[in-house]
C-alpha cells in the first residue's frame, strides 16, 4: 500500500474476517447489517436484510439508488463525526456509523430498515406508492406489497439500540484497520531502512575501493606534471594538476556536508578536464552568488549530475553543446540547477529518469544522489528533471538551506 495514498477498507481489513464477524453478530441480535466502503458499496454480505430491501436491491435501479443513499449517509455521518439515524430514499428508518481511521473515512456500518410508529398515522406502511415503485423498479406489485407487509414497525428507541450495536461493529473494524495500517507502516519503514543501509554500504565500499593505495596514482600524476613543466607544456601541466586535485578531493572527501563553494571548485576542475577532452564541443558556465558559497550540501551530490549531462546529453551530439550550472536560494531551500543543451529525453523517459525499478537511463550515481537527498531531508527534496529556458534537460537539486552541517550529520 502506497503510504502517500488514502487506504481503502479492502486494503486495511481482511474482508473475509469482516464478513464472518458481521454475520455472527447480526445473527446473534437478529437485526439487519451491511458494511460498505467509502463509496457506499457493500464489502460483505447483506445480513438479515428485510424482504423489502432485498427485493429493492434485486433491481438494478434499486441497487444503484441504495448504494448512492448509503454513500450520502456515511459522508454526512463522517462530516458530523458521529452516528446518525435517517430516512432512506424509500422512507425506511436506517442507521449509519462511520468507520474512521486516521481521520479518513474508510466506510460505514449500516442497518435498520424499519418504520417508526407515527401518531399521525395508524399504519405507516400506507405511505408507499406501490404502483410507482413497481414501475420504477420493474418489480411486480404483488411482490412489493408482500415485502412491504413484512416491514417491522418499531418505537424510536429501537433505532437507538441498533446504533449502539453498529457502533460496536464499527469500532471493531476500526481497530482492525489501525492494526493493519500500523503493520504496513512498520514494513514500509523497515524496507526503507534496509534500502538506506544498502546505499550507505555501497558508498562505503566505493570509498574504501577508491582509497586503496592512492599514493602511487598521485605520485605518478605529479611526475607527469613535472615533465610537462620541463617541456613547457603548460596546458598539459594545468590539466594534470586539475585531475590530481579532483581525485584528491573526491578520495579524501570524508566531510559529509562540504560547502557549496568547495563543491563548485571541484566541479570547475572536472569541467576543465572535460573541456580539454571535448574541446569546442563543450562550453560551460557557472553562476552562483557569493553569499550562497558557505551553505552546506551532501558530499558528491553534484558531480554525478554534471557527468550525466555531459555523457548522456552532450556526447551523443556531433556539435556538442553547453552545460550551465546555477545556484539560487528559494525561500528556505537551495536549488542547484544543471542545464544542458544535449539530446534531451522523450516524455516517457522523463517520467522514468529517477525510477529505481525501471533501469533509469540516468545511471546509479544520479539515482543514489536523488535517494540520499530524500534520506537526509525528506520526501519533498531530491532531484527534479524538467525542460525550460531553451535547455533540453534541467536537473534541479533541491535541499534545505543550512550553514551548520551538524544539523543533519
Amino acid at each position: 500500500m502506497d503510504k502517500d495514498m488514502n487506504p481503502t477498507l479492502q486494503e486495511v481489513i481482511n474482508i473475509d474476517i469482516l464478513a464472518d464477524v458481521q454475520k455472527k453478530m447480526s445473527n446473534l441480535v437478529g437485526i439487519s447489517v451491511v458494511t460498505v466502503d467509502h463509496q457506499g458499496r457493500p464489502v460483505g454480505d447483506l445480513n438479515n436484510f428485510t424482504p423489502f430491501c432485498q427485493l429493492v436491491r434485486s433491481s438494478q435501479v434499486g441497487s444503484k439508488k441504495c448504494i448512492e443513499c448509503d454513500a450520502l449517509a456515511e459522508k454526512r455521518a463522517f462530516h458530523n463525526r458521529k452516528p446518525m439515524i435517517y430516512d432512506c430514499h424509500y422512507g425506511l428508518k436506517d442507521c449509519c456509523v462511520p468507520i474512521i481511521v486516521d481521520d479518513k473515512l474508510l466506510g460505514a456500518v449500516l442497518g435498520g430498515q424499519v418504520l417508526v410508529h407515527d401518531a399521525s398515522s395508524e399504519n405507516p406502511k400506507e405511505k408507499f406508492d406501490v404502483e410507482q415503485l413497481s414501475e420504477e423498479l420493474h418489480i411486480p406489485k404483488a411482490q412489493l406489497e408482500e415485502a412491504i407487509e413484512q416491514i417491522v414497525v418499531v418505537e424510536y428507541d429501537y433505532l437507538i439500540e441498533c446504533v449502539d450495536f453498529y457502533q460496536v461493529l464499527a469500532n471493531h473494524f476500526k481497530e482492525m484497520g489501525l492494526k493493519s495500517i500500523a503493520q504496513n507502516q512498520l514494513l514500509e519503514e523497515s524496507r526503507e531502512k534496509l534500502e538506506y543501509e544498502k546505499r550507505a554500504k555501497y558508498a562505503e565500499l566505493k570509498t574504501i575501493e577508491a582509497q586503496i593505495n592512492p599514493h602511487f596514482l598521485f605520485n605518478t600524476l605529479n611526475s607527469i606534471a613535472r615533465i610537462a613543466m620541463m617541456e613547457n607544456a603548460d596546458h598539459t601541466e594545468e590539466m594534470i594538476f586539475n585531475l590530481s586535485d579532483l581525485l584528491r578531493y573526491n578520495l579524501k572527501q570524508i566531510e559529509e556536508f562540504p560547502t557549496i563553494g568547495d563543491e563548485i571548485e571541484n566541479i570547475k576542475r572536472y569541467l576543465f578536464i572535460q573541456k580539454t577532452r571535448y574541446q569546442s564541443r563543450l562550453t560551460y558556465n557557472i553562476s552562483v552568488d557569493s553569499e550562497l558559497l558557505n551553505y552546506c550540501l551532501p558530499s558528491m551530490i553534484l558531480q554525478p549530475i554534471v557527468e550525466n549531462a555531459i555523457i548522456h546529453g552532450l556526447e551523443p551530439l556531433a556539435k556538442g553543446g553547453e552545460v550551465y550550472i546555477s545556484v539560487r536560494k528559494q525561500g528556505n531551500d537551495i536549488i542547484i540547477a544543471v542545464h544542458d543543451t544535449g539530446i534531451g529525453f522523450d516524455q516517457h523517459t522523463f517520467e522514468s529518469l529517477l525510477d529505481v525499478d525501471q533501469n533509469a537511463p540516468t545511471g546509479l550515481g544520479v539515482i543514489n544522489s536523488h535517494l540520499r537527498l530524500k534520506d537526509y531531508f525528506g520526501e519533498r527534496y531530491g532531484l527534479f528533471y524538467t525542460q525550460k529556458d531553451g535547455y533540453k534537460t534541467v536537473a534541479e537539486i533541491t535541499f534545505p538551506a543550512f550553514l551548520d552541517f551538524r544539523k543533519y550529520a
